[in-house]
This record gives structure tokens, C-alpha cells and sequence, in this order.
């Protein structure tokens, strides 16, 4: 499998878990008709987050290190990335605790993560032989 679609079902993953966590009917009613109502519980939805994001945040990892890019501005959609995945977690645990903002954190940090991927996928070269 590519890395690009490695990244792509990474950065999916992780839209479909924090939107059951936040409660987004249209996705817990979409698992539930195809007999997955089962996931749709904090103690499965919040550790299948951290993996999908995890997963992602490798595979956005490995990309910019294989670009031939200084080594600042190469690791720049990374550290984006990573930084929204760390506030969008931090809101979800928040979230879950009831507090009003979680849910806003939530919404930044995977606007931040999205925007990383976006921008690693823009700087990547039209014909990159590592990739």
C-alpha cells in the first residue's frame, strides 16, 4: 500500500473516531446500521483515535523525511500535524469530562492535523522516486 494511502486512511480514521466521540449523529447512526453500534463507546472510540492518529502522524513522519527538503521546512507539516493532534486529543479527554471547550479543541486541533497532511501532500514533488 502507498504511503499516500496509508496517510489518507490515518487522517480518516481519526475524522470517524472524533466525530463518535463528539457525538456527530450522522456517524453513529451510520456505524449502528451496519452493526458496529458496538464501537460507539469512549472506552474503544478514544484509544482507536490515539492509534489512527498515531498511524497518520508516522506516516506523515516517514513522507517529509523522504522529500529531499531542508531539514527545517521539511519537518514544518509534521510539527503542524502533531501539534493538532495533540490539542484535538487533549480536547477529546476534556470533552469527555463534561467541559464546554473540549469539543472546540477538538475541531482545531484535527483543523491543524488536516492542514499539515494538506500541506505535506502540496509540498511533496510531482514525481518523487523515495515516495
Amino acid at each position: 500500500m502507498k504511503d499516500q494511502t496509508k496517510k489518507t486512511a490515518g487522517l480518516v480514521g481519526a475524522a470517524i473516531t472524533a466525530a463518535c466521540c463528539l457525538g456527530l449523529t450522522v456517524v453513529i447512526s451510520a456505524l449502528t446500521a451496519i452493526g458496529l453500534g458496538f464501537l460507539i463507546h469512549d472506552a474503544i472510540l478514544i484509544p482507536l483515535f490515539m492509534v489512527f492518529i498515531g498511524i497518520n502522524l508516522w506516516m506523515l513522519h516517514r513522507s517529509v523525511k523522504n522529500q529531499a527538503i531542508s531539514q527545517t521546512e521539511t519537518l514544518s507539516p509534521f510539527k503542524l500535524a502533531s501539534i493538532g493532534a495533540a490539542i484535538s486529543v487533549l480536547g477529546l479527554f476534556v470533552s469527555v469530562a463534561g467541559v464546554g471547550f473540549g469539543t472546540v479543541l477538538v475541531y482545531i486541533g484535527l483543523a491543524l492535523f488536516f492542514a499539515g497532511n494538506v500541506w505535506d501532500y502540496k509540498s511533496e514533488p510531482e514525481h518523487c522516486s523515495k515516495c
